[in-house]
């Protein structure tokens, strides 16, 4: 399991919810993509908000869209919603899942 959160800028709503489904579908470039945003990323919510068993994250997906959505409509820079996944859960679950992409991860974070 790949521990994930997220919350809505007003803290209104927050929820953890597990990122797994995500990573499973997900391609290199996104997993790669969500390592240099320092795990965090909106993406994931998007894509497993309509998965089945995932209701509370699109409820929470859906406030932040139309609830929050003039804020963010003010500041095109504000991000209504965030999300963050556990990096050790993720590193251990590519580790053991896709080796590849972990491997790419490790040796972009060596010192040179």
């Amino acid at each position: 399991m790949i521990r994930a959160s997220c919350h809505t800028a007003d803290n209104a709503l927050a929820l953890e919810f597990d990122a797994t489904p995500w990573f499973i579908e997900a391609d290199r470039q996104s997993i790669l993509h969500l390592t240099r945003q320092g795990w965090s990323s909106t993406w994931i919510a998007d894509a497993l908000e309509t998965h089945p068993g995932y209701e509370g994250l699109h409820q929470l997906v859906n406030y932040a869209a139309t609830r929050l959505r003039d804020e963010s409509l003010e500041d095109p820079t504000w991000d209504a919603l965030n999300c963050s996944v556990n990096q050790s859960d993720a590193m251990h679950w590519l580790a053991e899942n896709r080796p590849d992409i972990a491997t790419l991860i490790q040796d972009q974070h060596k010192p040179r």
